[in-house]
């Protein structure tokens, strides 16, 4: 079976990191929960131009990709996740497409807001980038 594309995005402004809650999908486990935007990657579209319209339809923002950090699979759904550090050029956040808040937080808080489910997704390097005070490499 072919897996489909997703990408997550990191993005880090003046030291905060972004994350955002889903609105109630029923069905869909982060459902009403808080975690790291991302989204599908469409067939006409280059991951880097995902993360650019994800990110403007979460959130309002627009953003420079920093670096690719790591793929995850992603079994339950089929999906192969590339995640990736992103800085956020404005502070500006508009709610919008599927989430119902977003803010910036400090890096250290992310990890216990976000949902169980969402942070057994992590792959490793995410898992230690906010487990430590370490900067992804």
């Amino acid at each position: 079976m072919e897996y489909g594309k997703a990408i997550v995005a990191i993005v880090e402004y003046e030291g905060k990191i972004l994350v955002g809650k889903k609105i109630k999908k029923p069905g869909h486990p982060l459902s009403e929960h808080w975690h790291i935007p991302g989204g599908r990657v469409r067939d006409d579209e280059t991951n880097e131009e995902a993360i650019s319209r994800e990110l403007k339809e979460e959130a309002g923002l627009d953003v420079k990709i920093i670096k690719f950090i790591e793929e995850r699979q992603v079994e339950e759904n089929k999906m192969r996740a590339r995640w990736y550090l992103c800085r956020a050029l404005h502070n500006n956040l508009e709610t919008g497409d599927d989430l119902s808040d977003v803010k910036f937080i400090e890096k250290d808080k992310v990890k216990s807001l976000c949902s169980e489910i969402g942070v057994s997704l992590w792959p490793p390097k995410v898992v230690d980038y906010f487990s430590r005070e370490s900067r992804i490499s």
